[in-house]
């Protein structure tokens, strides 16, 4: 019987060791989704399809148990050319979870619409609201205003969490508070957005907690990384790749409660947590 007994207790430690490998294990996690940006990499060195440190990556989200699908933050592809999208296709048909593009200026054109067809849409996953967004010049304005508005409109009252992906950081300008964010082409910002005078209002009227989500940083070692910034109900988060030593995505995990925490996955190297925590890299 001691052994038996000896036996189940070496069982139970190598069951907790291996749930302490896996971040998603925690019972209380209802679903996840990642959030990656900038997927092509370094501007001057990218690969044909998928960043080589998010693709070497892959294995690791598909056995992340709760991950239920992700959403790309824009650059997918470094010229919208069907040889380009076809190598791009190839790499992301090696997760085994369905995928959504926020595309950015680098994605949008003729081969995106033919493939996704649409630039921005909405969807619900579980209870909560997820949109995705490509500003025209930085800016939400037009059709695509006039969606954001009636999609916020029908469906604040039953969703629990709003989940906005965009590629651009709409709310930086190099003079407000976010100027020190190095964003990955500065001379790509067109002098103003609208963000603070329209987007933001309409996100501060709703009372669901709103994420947004953007992913035109990190392209190198010398962009920022990633960043966090919170104020009132909304809280603005950028991730990125390129870099070669702080490549990263976010996965959010979304609990039984509604409430969410996130994790900041480092892709280079072992440890995923290298890079510690989104709110270390938050903006004062």
């Amino acid at each position: 019987m001691k052994y038996l007994f000896y036996g189940l207790i070496l069982f139970a430690f190598l069951l907790v060791r291996c749930d302490s490998d896996n971040p998603s294990t925690d019972i209380d996690v209802r679903y996840s989704f990642f959030a990656a940006g900038h997927v092509y990499g370094n501007p001057i060195t990218y690969d044909y399809g998928v960043h080589s440190q998010l693709d070497s990556n892959f294995f690791f989200l598909n056995n992340y148990s709760t991950l239920d699908f992700g959403v790309f933050t824009g650059d997918v592809v470094p010229k919208p050319t069907n040889v380009y999208w076809d190598s791009l296709q190839i790499d992301l048909a090696k997760l085994d979870m369905p995928y959504y593009i926020a595309p950015g200026n680098h994605d949008r054109g003729e081969e995106f619409r033919k493939r996704y067809s649409n630039y921005y849409q909405s969807f619900y996953h579980d209870l909560d609201l997820f949109i995705t967004l490509s500003p025209t010049n930085w800016n939400i304005d037009g059709e695509q205003l006039n969606f954001l508005e009636k999609v916020l409109l029908e469906n604040t009252d039953t969703a629990n969490n709003i989940f906005i992906f965009c590629h651009e950081l709409i709310w930086w300008s190099p003079d407000n508070q976010f100027q020190d964010i190095d964003i990955n082409w500065e001379p790509h910002y067109p002098g103003s957005s609208n963000y603070w005078d329209v987007v933001d209002p309409l996100l501060r009227s709703v009372p669901n907690n709103v994420v947004v989500f953007a992913g035109d940083i990190g392209c190198n070692s010398g962009k920022t990384p990633c960043m966090y910034y919170r104020y009132e109900n909304i809280e603005l988060i950028a991730s990125g790749m390129g870099s070669g030593d702080k490549d990263n995505l976010i996965i959010t995990e979304v609990h039984a409660d509604g409430s969410y925490d996130f994790n900041l996955i480092h892709l280079n190297g072992d440890d995923k947590s290298g890079m510690g925590m989104i709110y270390d890299y938050s903006v004062k």
